[in-house]
């Protein structure tokens, strides 16, 4: 039996067990989905990243938006929006243009700024300009890694967990839409990446219905700490080995 992309069974099996562990961290934090797998999966096969990724990522966001959009802070947004306009078309001549090597430099460059950035706390005064620049890096990183979180966390870093949580995934909902729709009008969304999707629904649906259940143990702040160390010692090894 062959699997898309040539994949083996035994890469099939590792990609649907760090998925599911990828979406368990992302129901209980609302973030870490794309930043823990994306370095991976790009190892394993670039033509994953960021198509299975967005794929799979926007019913999730979708789902978070839905439940608390009362919440989303709506004034930032436009232009949040815009950015992502802007960045969804620069993000996919690059994804084009880069070869393999580039790309996964590229894509630990992307998550090893997200754990730098975690770890520093920083953060920007939220207003129209910042706003887009946010927008514009987040479908620029989002397009390349299918990480689009890091530039929006960075805007409402401070902001209360009742606001931050709805925000992020209404900027990932019409951002992942943007993705994936330039994906499909440039052709970059194969046959193959349906069929994979078919495989990888369920561990990261049951991933997100377990995750307070696995976690539950564990506090979310000590799950924000791993995933942080994760990204950044997972982006520089993704560089270095496409270094050296």
């Amino acid at each position: 039996m062959t699997f898309p992309f040539d994949l083996s069974l035994i890469e099939l099996v590792f990609i649907s067990v760090l998925l599911f562990a990828s979406a368990a961290i992302q129901g209980i934090l609302g973030f870490g989905f794309a930043v823990i797998s994306s370095p991976i999966l790009v190892q394993i096969e670039p033509l994953l990243v960021p198509q299975i990724l967005s794929l799979l990522a926007l019913p999730m966001a979708y789902r978070i938006y839905q439940r608390e959009k009362k919440e989303v802070d709506w004034k930032p947004f436009k232009f949040l929006f815009l950015g992502r306009v802007i960045g969804g078309p620069l993000g996919l001549l690059l994804l084009i243009n880069l070869n393999e090597r580039l790309l996964s430099i590229s894509v630990g460059a992307i998550v090893f700024f997200a754990g730098v950035a975690t770890f520093n706390e920083w953060t920007l005064e939220r207003n129209n300009q910042t706003s887009w620049i946010a927008g514009s890096l987040s479908g620029i990183f989002a397009m390349i890694a299918g990480v689009g979180g890091p530039p929006i966390a960075i805007l409402y870093r401070g902001a209360s967990g009742k606001e931050f949580r709805p925000s992020l995934n209404a900027v990932f909902t019409f951002g992942i839409i943007i993705t994936l729709s330039l994906l499909f009008i440039s052709g970059e969304i194969y046959r193959d990446h349906i069929v994979l999707i078919l495989y990888l629904a369920i561990p990261v649906a049951l991933g997100l219905k377990l995750s307070s259940s696995l976690f539950s143990d564990v506090s979310d702040a000590t799950i924000s700490k791993g995933v942080t160390y994760f990204s950044i010692i997972s982006g520089l090894i993704v560089i270095f080995r496409n270094i050296i």
